[in-house]
């Protein structure tokens, strides 16, 4: 009795919570379909394909670089995603690649591709990611001016590859919230409609992804920055197993353990399954052979578990449009590829999923420098208090997702280390049900992108991508198509570490019967 109890009033809560949120956008005017129409081909290819007709001499790198600065310069003054570039140092990467190419006969040009298989190819990369020359303030007003003096190791490899950086994006204020909003470069918005969130801390890098200002991200995710925005962007992600993409340069204030961080992995963003693979395999040794790996997986011989809900009293219910789509994606693969399906229970109770995220990076972040100190940049301490009466009276220098955060961590730190969250003894429980030859389907969030600030209002939301970093267990996002309200549904896969290829087999069965991204905005060429 208690928990329907509980439950009614969860759902209440939220009904008026949304509600309120609806009135204050009612307003604003259109919120939808503010995009520009996309008017150049090579904005909607996949990154092989644009690196195809550049070795074809189809297109030239510079015609492709170009195309993506203008939809970038279209775009961003309605989501505001991009807060710095290098469009005019891009172009001259591309005509030096141009000149090269025409130089070599196909063969020759080939054999190029098999060395550098992005040549030409722009990408662009999340604020905290060091690009070598544009900004690394990783959101924090103390840091406003400062640039990258270094690439990360990702971006030198991505470079070696031939791939061209083009720009950096909006994040949360020391990627500590899962919406992309600071008070040095603002709020990003949804492409699909700008009074929803894009998600964070990867937001600017979906928001982009979405509209076709890159054809290739470069995410990071703690708690689900990678996968959240993907979901609610429309686009695919993947989480890979840690350790496989390097950290170093993933952080714009220097930790003493952070390479051998476990919770924290780089990845790819992308507008296809292929694309992941694609990039995994240019950034990471341990990603060698993927692409076959994917393509023989026989989906028929993998256990396929699913589960809806968070199934707890105190958590949101999934909305009924996401658990369809999970629904009808593994009707799919058991119906197509005759695999097995099984209905999932929770080995704990998913009220205390984000206690447990919190176990294991209290764990790892033991002898690291506090929250308190980064938001000081290393230069003190900040006074939490005197924070709070600045953010009240409207002289904050933090935003209130790093206050409400960093209080959190600074009077509940000792529940984090309470042994009944142990994320060590999770992570025994999910490996022993999955095995090596499984995954698991499930919502990547209960609701579809939410307004504005609205996720302040529910904390627990992101239980379902806190297990998964929690327990080092790899993902894979993908989308299923649009709601009725226009905004991207989808799910993420989990697998176990080191069986990346299942989730990106499964994700491919997926695209290929669903469609996979969907244009935020007319195509018409």
């Amino acid at each position: 009795m208690l928990s329907v109890i509980i439950s009614f009033l969860t759902w209440l809560y939220l009904a008026a919570v949304r509600c309120v949120f609806r009135l204050l956008w009612l307003p604003t005017g259109p919120t939808k379909f503010l995009l520009p129409p996309i008017d150049d081909p090579a904005l909607v290819q996949s990154a092989r394909t644009l690196a195809l007709w550049i070795r074809q001499r189809k297109r030239s790198a510079e015609s492709i670089v170009e195309a993506f600065r203008r939809r970038v310069e279209a775009v961003n003054p309605i989501i505001n995603a991009v807060v710095d570039e290098r469009f005019e140092a891009a172009l001259l990467d591309a005509r030096g690649i141009d000149q090269r190419l025409d130089a070599c006969t196909q063969e020759e040009r080939e054999e190029i591709g098999r060395a550098q298989p992005l040549l030409g190819v722009p990408f662009t990369a999340k604020e905290n990611v060091l690009v070598k020359g544009l900004s690394c303030t990783h959101g924090l007003v103390l840091r406003q001016g400062m640039k990258a003096e270094r690439d990360a190791e990702v971006v030198c490899r991505l470079r070696e590859a031939g791939a061209i950086p083009l720009a950096v994006t909006n994040v949360p204020e020391l990627g500590m919230w899962i919406e992309s909003s600071n008070i040095l470069y603002g709020r990003t918005s949804n492409p699909y409609d700008v009074s929803r969130t894009p998600g964070g801390s990867s937001g600017g890098e979906g928001a982009l992804l979405a509209s076709c200002g890159t054809p290739l991200s470069i995410g990071t995710d703690l708690i689900g920055s990678i996968r959240i925005p993907s979901f609610y962007c429309g686009t695919f992600g993947h989480k890979p197993t840690s350790g496989w993409v390097s950290l170093d340069g993933c952080r714009c204030l220097p930790y003493k353990n952070y390479l051998n961080r476990k919770i924290t992995v780089t990845g790819p963003m992308c507008r296809s399954v292929g694309d992941l693979v694609v990039f995994l395999e240019t950034v990471s040794p341990s990603a060698a052979g993927l692409a076959a790996k994917v393509a023989n997986t026989d989906i028929g011989a993998l256990k396929i578990w699913w589960v809806d809900s968070l199934n707890s009293p105190w958590c949101r219910r999934t909305e009924p449009s996401l658990c369809e789509a999970l629904h009808t994606a593994h009707y799919h693969l058991h119906n197509s590829f005759g695999a097995t399906t099984c209905q999932f229970q929770w080995p704990i109770d998913m009220e205390h999923s984000t206690d447990v995220w919190r176990n294991k990076l209290a764990e790892e972040s033991k002898d690291e420098a506090s929250l308190l100190t980064d938001m000081k940049n290393r230069q003190g301490t900040v006074n939490l208090l005197e924070e709070w009466l600045r953010w009240t009276f409207g002289r904050g220098r933090h935003s209130f997702s790093l206050l409400t955060v960093s209080t959190s961590f600074r009077y509940f730190y000792k529940k984090f280390l309470d042994p009944r969250f142990s994320w060590r003894n999770t992570q025994k429980i999910f490996l022993e049900i999955l095995g090596q030859n499984s995954v698991l389907l499930t919502p990547t969030m209960p609701a579809v992108a939410p307004f504005h600030g609205e996720l302040h209002c529910f904390w627990k939301d992101m239980s379902f991508t806190a297990i998964a970093s929690a327990t080092e267990l790899p993902c894979t996002s993908v989308p299923l198509g649009l709601s009725k309200e226009g905004l991207p549904l989808g799910l993420q896969i989990i697998t176990t570490p080191g069986n990346d290829h299942l989730s990106l087999a499964v994700a491919a069965a997926l695209e290929d019967k669903f469609g996979g991204w969907v244009s935020p905005s007319p195509i018409i060429v």
